[in-house]
């Protein structure tokens, strides 16, 4: 399968695309902070680089009412210095992230029930500990030490709630999806309950569910998982008060998507499919200095510039900021992160997993509005399902290609799918969208995941977000626990409707092979920053630290945090403790702890 083949190397087809043209619906709220957001006083602050990381600042909350930062901001001279700026900032503002503090975990317990379907007992003293992380990632907001008039960038949320970790303060989108299924687990329905209500306040007031819960990501969302995370923790506790409280909400995110985010693409007949659609203009507040430097540097005329901004912003909203997925043409190895970025193309892509996505919510809204049965749900009932049917069929003519039996990203500056390896490709597999004679032709199954099968053989510490090393971080060598999960459940999904006996032991290896890989590198990468286990595993002589659970993982070397991007590899992690208990659940009789976390071959040597 051609899996390096350039995306704009074929042939060119003649594509119409005709992008949402309405700006975000009335309801929603975009950002109006003369701090916070993109205006004088950001862009003054932003530029004199007082801290490595832009999020830094808008992190911040005012130590004094706005209407006198506004006057202090407004007696700097325009020859200011970048001390004169930093003591501006400390006399005006406090600490990043002080309103957030630990809040309590009553429902917590030592020993979740889970724990007992791990059979290596390493594995499940490691289970243990991460089950703990919890309590350290949880929070509440304090907003009692801001005085009258104080503003902060963080938005209003009621409940506690479990944070991704390190420079990730608050809650965040589609994370929470993959928190969630650790905190089921975990036996801590109650915090999931908290954080599915504080997302639903946040789409009924803003009318839809922002990339974070700060004021600066008021103009973008990102991977629709709300109702899915709903869906879980429905078939988890079958609390029926929360689904009925859920539904209109859910049905209110739905349309901002539809209205928002549809793409019409004529490829021979319309199709009506969905793509990330960021209204956007400026630099995003959070990354300020790197967006004003890819675009303020580049060549492009304005509304070039302006239509750079934007994609910068899609692709955040993508949730994979950022990805040759997006580029109009691959990068060369002499090409920096900046110049690569210039050539995004975010927003003319159609992506699998997106649509994928919003094929389950379709399907599964349809069941919920069975399930409340109440009387005035059967339209509702007939159009979700009516329009799921409608984006089934047009996925399996826009994205699937049935000779290389992959879905793929169509791109519609080409007009053409991009023939380009992602474990996203398999999001649809997750989703049952099934080519007809797929499912029943196991030579068509296996090759559709034999490439993964070769990478799971190849490296030892997951499946890569792409096979081209761009220096990006959702590219080699990087592997992303969300996305061993997706290649996960795409696998389970297909061997569920599978009859042939061989095929099914054989998706079962690629399974357990798969579940192996991401417990290796998630356990490595802990042990080797000094986790350790009382009684069962002693610190590492010469460590002195605790063990951490990294974001991403580099798929060549055991125990190594992935690289590149905008900001240093992130702690925690959220979905990475997550997505490491659902799979330690799944597998947990078969799985082993790895004795060697220092391999960078595949050769694995097990206890």
């Amino acid at each position: 399968m051609p899996v390096l083949q350039h995306f704009l190397s074929v042939k060119w087809l003649t594509a119409a695309l005709l992008f949402s043209s309405e700006i975000l619906s009335t309801n929603a709220v975009g950002c109006d902070s003369p701090i916070y957001c993109p205006g004088p006083l950001l862009d003054r602050i932003q530029k004199a680089k007082l801290y490595p990381d832009s999020k830094t600042f808008v992190d911040q909350p005012t130590s004094k009412p706005l209407d006198q930062v506004l006057a202090a901001f407004n007696t700097l001279s325009a020859t200011a210095n970048n001390d004169t700026i930093a003591q501006f900032v400390k006399e005006n503002f406090l600490e990043a992230g002080k309103e957030l503090v630990p809040a309590d975990l009553p429902e917590y317990k030592d020993q979740p029930e889970f724990l007992n379907n791990i059979k290596d007992e390493i594995l499940r003293g490691w289970a243990q500990v991460v089950h703990s992380y919890w309590k350290k990632l949880t929070r509440r907001m304090d907003e009692s030490f801001l005085c009258a008039g104080c503003v902060t960038s963080l938005l209003d949320i009621k409940r506690p709630f479990v944070i991704p970790g390190g420079r990730f303060r608050e809650i965040y989108y589609w994370d929470t999806y993959f928190v969630i299924e650790g905190l089921l687990l975990s036996e801590l329905p109650g915090t999931a309950k908290n954080m599915i209500e504080n997302f639903l306040d946040l789409v009924d007031k803003y009318g839809f569910m922002p990339n974070g819960a700060r004021i600066y990501y008021l103009n973008r969302s990102q991977p629709p998982m709300l109702t899915q995370m709903v869906k879980i923790y429905y078939e988890k506790t079958k609390d029926m008060d929360l689904l009925r409280r859920a539904l209109p909400t859910l049905d209110k995110e739905y349309d901002f998507w539809v209205k928002n985010h549809t793409i019409e693409i004529d490829h021979g007949k319309k199709y009506k499919l969905s793509h990330y659609n960021t209204i956007n203009d400026q630099p995003r507040p959070e990354s300020y200095m790197e967006d004003y430097v890819t675009v303020e540097g580049s060549t492009l005329d304005e509304e070039g510039k302006k239509g750079l901004y934007a994609d910068l912003a899609t692709g955040a909203e993508s949730g994979w900021d950022y990805s040759v997925r997006w580029l109009k043409v691959y990068p060369t190895k002499n090409e920096s992160g900046p110049a690569i970025l210039r050539t995004l193309n975010t927003r003319q892509v159609v992506p699998t997993d997106l649509n994928a996505i919003l094929y389950m919510n379709e399907k599964t809204l349809a069941e919920f509005h069975q399930t409340v049965q109440a009387n005035q749900t059967g339209d509702k009932i007939q159009y979700y399902n009516k329009v799921a049917n409608t984006r089934k069929s047009n996925i399996l003519k826009l994205l699937w290609d049935e000779q290389d039996l992959h879905y793929y990203d169509f791109n519609a500056t080409s007009g053409s799918v991009q023939k380009l390896f992602t474990p996203s490709n398999y999001w649809p597999f997750w989703a049952e969208i099934f080519p007809n004679g797929f499912i029943t032709r196991p030579n068509k199954v296996m090759k559709t995941f034999s490439i993964v099968e070769q990478f799971a053989n190849k490296f030892v510490a997951g499946i890569p977000t792409t096979e081209i090393n761009s220096t990006l971080q959702w590219d080699f060598p990087n592997a992303w626990p969300p996305l061993q999960y997706v290649l996960m459940k795409s696998v389970i999904s297909v061997n569920n409707h599978i009859k042939d006996t061989n095929t099914k032991q054989r998706l079962d290896k690629l399974g357990l092979t798969l579940a192996q890989r991401m417990v290796d590198a998630a356990y490595c990468g802990w042990r080797m920053t000094g986790g350790s286990i009382p009684g069962l595993l002693e610190p590492i002589p010469g460590n002195n630290d605790t063990g951490h659970m990294f974001e991403k993982f580099d798929v060549t070397r055991l125990g190594v945090a992935g690289g590149g991007g905008e900001y240093e590899v992130q702690d925690g992690f959220g979905w990475t403790n997550g997505v490491t208990l659902w799979t330690l659940n799944l597998w947990g009789d078969k799985l082993k702890y790895p004795t060697d976390c220092n391999r960078k071959v595949h050769n694995l040597k097990f206890r």
